[in-house]
């Protein structure tokens, strides 16, 4: 079935104004707390939102100058990390080494249940850095291994359409960014 772009544009402002703009301003708090604390923001994902994390990490570093990274963009790491310790772990085994004290890890994740974007953030939120916060972006369905990590900040796209949900992420991305 073709969708035609009227109907298309109307799904996506639809899911946009489905977004909860109080996550939104909590993601741009927490960024601005991390840009003062001079912290590292790192961000993960697969597919499309691997590409909305090597974007959303570009616009904050050139754009709001914070120091930000998409560990997507270590490829030759990643790919090390996921042939020797398995895929599920590429961006957690990553980030053992990497994470400091007031670094913020957001993982982008449509369905809530990319395993190593799943396992990024649980390391997050358990290693023995306490300070450390979480964001996570999903799409249409609430309870995902993701969303039960308990982040520090959801941004939820509450719609079916896999296309919708990244464009509003990428939406997302470049309205926070715009808040810093």
């Amino acid at each position: 079935m073709k969708i035609q772009f009227t109907e298309y544009r109307k799904d996506v402002i639809s899911a946009l104004n489905a977004i909860s703009p109080e996550s939104i301003s909590q993601a741009a708090s927490l960024i601005k707390r991390a840009k003062a604390q001079n912290a590292m923001i790192y961000i993960v994902g697969n597919g499309g939102s691997a590409a909305t994390a090597s974007h959303f990490a570009n616009d904050l570093l050139k754009v709001g100058g914070v120091r930000a990274f998409s560990l997507i963009d270590m490829i030759p790491t990643l790919l090390a990390y996921g042939n020797d310790e398995g895929w599920e772990n590429m961006f957690s085994h990553a980030l053992k080494r990497l994470l400091l004290p007031q670094d913020v890890v957001i993982g982008i994740s449509c369905s809530g249940f990319s395993s190593n974007v799943v396992n990024a953030v649980e390391l997050a939120k358990t290693i023995n850095l306490p300070s450390i916060k979480t964001l996570v972006m999903t799409g249409n369905t609430w309870d995902t291994p993701l969303t039960k990590l308990n982040p520090d900040v959801t941004i939820h796209v509450p719609f079916a359409d896999i296309r919708v949900q990244e464009d509003c992420h990428l939406v997302v991305c470049h309205a926070i960014v715009g808040m810093i």
